[in-house]
């Protein structure tokens, strides 16, 4: 195994934690409410606070890993994330069990952005969009692991011993990435005469949020990856139990199949993109076109009696929502070397940012329908559900006006 193998192995089993921790409240969340008496609203925010954490983190992280390096902001948060996860699983009380999953969010707030970062250091710039599908795709075994795996864990661990166990590999990881990452291939850190070096952290921030294209990527990425990860980290998974009355383990295997989609989708998507469809924005309108159809499905269609159509949607939700990867190399390639990172951590702000507050707005939402006992109807899902379709319509019509990218293009500061 080469060198830069190794580093983007470390780094994909730690990206790994990052989609285990924010998906898996969706399927331990009955324990979650027996355990400390929640209603829908307080079950939103203990799953949005991971995400709200992970996307003001976000803000110093650009900058942190194009001027730090990828190598000390993965260790030393990677060590904060298995710290979250102790905490959670020791917490006693609501309060403390908020705390740890901040801490998680904190943790993992690095982990896709630090990887991306490994990739267009040590990778050619035409491998980034199947590279990130890769990662996205192998990251994503950490949700199809908080799915059904989980379940069967919580029942045989409890939910508390599952989260002592990762929280010990998660620390084992991280000590491994202080021993294994480089920041960059050797001779690669200073390069005399590049634009791209030229960048002070203001004018990195600047360059950025002054791009009108940063804005239609960003806002798309708020709802395209919020709505996914909203669903997939928490109310897909209370949808099925409430909806359909189905037990823990039996939700897991139908929330299992939202990985599955992704895991294919993300380097489906990329490898069309790099080999075959030059035009980013093209190949992303029409990825994520398609997924509002399971959006549809959610909003108007599924219902008791039509259980059928419960994996297939659930499948085409995960599918069509890896075309957030193109729109990710699509930013990534309007930018110079030297502030990708601030560029895709700015995003990935929307991205996470997105998630905590769709979980957060759905819950509230959901709670406004009377539950009986502790299952709320399947109306009050299908309205929270409607949020993230009318959303996803607004922000792909937005993203219209978006300047265009090309994996060959050699990317200049652009032109405000």
């Amino acid at each position: 195994m080469s060198g830069r193998t190794a580093m983007l192995a470390v780094m994909i089993s730690l990206f790994f934690f990052s989609f285990f921790y924010r998906t898996s409240p969706a399927v331990i969340s009955p324990y979650l409410l027996r355990d400390f008496s929640l209603g829908a609203e307080k079950l939103g925010l203990l799953s949005s606070i991971f995400f709200i954490v992970f996307a003001v983190a976000q803000v110093p992280l650009g900058p942190a890993l194009d001027f730090i390096g990828p190598r000390k902001v993965v260790s030393v948060l990677g060590t904060l994330g298995a710290l979250g996860s102790l905490t959670f699983a020791l917490a006693p009380s609501y309060d403390i069990c908020l705390l740890g999953r901040g801490l998680m969010g904190l943790g993992m707030s690095c982990m896709y952005m630090g990887t991306l970062t490994i990739v267009a250091n040590w990778y050619p710039p035409r491998q980034f969009a199947t590279l990130t599908g890769i990662v996205s795709s192998l990251g994503n075994t950490g949700a199809l692991t908080a799915t059904l795996p989980l379940a069967l864990l919580a029942g045989s661990l409890g939910w508390r011993g599952s989260f002592h166990l990762f929280a010990a590999v998660n620390f084992l990881l991280a000590v491994l990435a202080w021993v294994i990452i480089r920041d960059r291939p050797p001779g690669a850190a200073v390069q005399p005469g590049l634009p791209s070096e030229d960048f002070s952290l203001w004018e990195a921030f600047r360059t950025v949020l002054g791009t009108p294209t940063f804005w239609c990527i960003a806002t798309l990425n708020f709802f395209t990856a919020g709505s996914f990860l909203a669903f997939q980290g928490l109310w897909g998974g209370p949808f099925l139990m409430d909806g359909f009355g189905l037990s823990p383990v039996k939700a897991g295997s139908v929330l299992s199949m939202i990985a599955f989609g992704y895991i294919i989708g993300c380097p489906l998507t990329g490898m069309l993109s790099d080999r075959w469809v030059p035009s980013r924005k093209k190949l992303t309108l029409v990825v994520l076109s398609i997924y509002l159809v399971p959006l549809l499905f959610l909003s108007f269609l599924l219902g008791p009696g039509r259980e059928f159509f419960l994996f297939p949607v659930y499948f085409s939700i995960g599918l069509f929502a890896s075309g957030v990867v193109l729109s990710i190399t699509h930013l990534k390639e309007l930018f110079p070397p030297r502030i990708v990172g601030t560029a895709l951590s700015l995003n990935n702000l929307f991205a996470i940012g997105g998630a905590g507050i769709l979980q957060y707005l759905m819950g509230w939402i959901i709670e406004r329908h009377p539950p009986a006992g502790r299952i709320y109807p399947i109306e009050a899902y299908r309205e929270a559900f409607l949020l993230l379709l009318a959303g996803m319509v607004g922000t792909l019509l937005l993203y219209l006006r978006a300047k265009d990218s090309h994996p060959l293009s050699s990317p200049s500061p652009p032109k405000k």
